[in-house]
């Protein structure tokens, strides 16, 4: 993700306008009035925006590199709680999608709906959450395969984690969606139960599509490349014949990060020396972020509470 705020941009600018170049950029020949130096003047000011634009791209770019050669002795734990009531889970009616009876095997209220809770919280303890350490450059092996999803039951399930609502992707890597369901006492969906995964990079209330593509087979694979373009955006996937289907995804861009477990629990292990930022973050919630500390061989604990938005 990028992360170079405006402040930075600025900051750069002044630098250059401090440092002393003489008229470097300007108008070819003699200023002919006051109304042409004052456009001169304008343009400097915006080739020097689009320089420490440019600079700040590039360092950004190069600060997401990182290196798995150095792993560390120190560890963060904690634990995700919920404050409150939690929100109600959404329901739809079966009745209004395709394949209603074979999609009603799973996650059914008994009364003709699917039941998707996306605030689940169990005992206080918040499930569904991701836990990332911000920008290491350097610490443990980070070998990233690739997401890995199954369409099962009409539901999107992340694989790999002990949540099936939430998974992480890495920028560029590869997402895989593979459909397993069929259903043989229909003759029109017995080889596959037709799926339409739509991907969506995600930030407040932009939803920008990625892919969208057809699923309509039983064993059908499809992969595709993940593009993010927003700083700070969250990825999600959903689908078209069946809206109740739902998928939500953090990118990470190194291997300290982790998904709680059903108890809000967390670890993350072989942390280098240094001072952190840790962010919690929920697709419906939000994030929260907190400052750590760690030694070489310390361990450090970091709670936090979510409440209702």
């Amino acid at each position: 993700m990028l992360r170079i705020g405006f402040k930075k941009v600025l900051s750069r600018v002044k630098a250059f306008e401090n440092y002393k170049m003489g008229p470097w950029v300007h108008y070819p020949g003699p200023l002919q009035n006051e109304e042409e130096g004052i456009m001169s003047g304008k343009f400097n000011k915006a080739m020097l925006i689009g320089m420490a634009i440019s600079i700040g791209l590039l360092g950004a770019s190069q600060s997401m590199a990182y290196d798995g050669g150095a792993p560390g002795g120190a560890s963060i734990t904690g634990k995700i709680t919920f404050k409150g009531t939690p929100p109600a889970p959404k329901l739809f009616s079966f009745a209004k999608f395709p394949q209603p009876n074979f999609c009603s095997q799973a996650d059914s209220d008994g009364k003709g709906n699917r039941v998707l809770k996306e605030v689940n919280v169990e005992n206080g303890a918040l499930r569904d959450v991701v836990v990332y350490i911000e920008d290491i450059k350097k610490g443990k092996p980070f070998n990233f395969k690739g997401t890995e999803v199954k369409a099962n039951m009409c539901r999107f399930l992340a694989q790999g984690g002990p949540s099936t609502f939430v998974g992480v992707v890495m920028n560029k890597a590869k997402i895989s969606i593979e459909n397993t369901d069929a259903d043989p006492s229909d003759p029109k969906t017995k080889d596959g139960v037709l799926h339409n995964p739509h991907g969506y990079e995600v930030k407040g209330s932009s939803n920008t599509t990625m892919f969208n593509k057809p699923l309509p087979t039983k064993g059908q694979v499809i992969t595709e490349k993940v593009k993010l373009r927003k700083h700070d955006s969250a990825m999600k996937v959903e689908c078209d014949q069946h809206g109740f289907m739902q998928v939500w995804f953090f990118p990470v861009e190194n291997p300290y990060y982790t998904i709680v477990g059903n108890d809000g629990s967390f670890a993350i292990d072989q942390v280098p020396a240094g001072k952190y930022e840790v962010e919690a973050w929920h697709p419906i919630l939000g994030h929260q972020e907190k400052e750590v500390t760690v030694s070489a061989s310390g361990k450090v604990e970091v709670d936090f509470d979510f409440k209702a938005q």
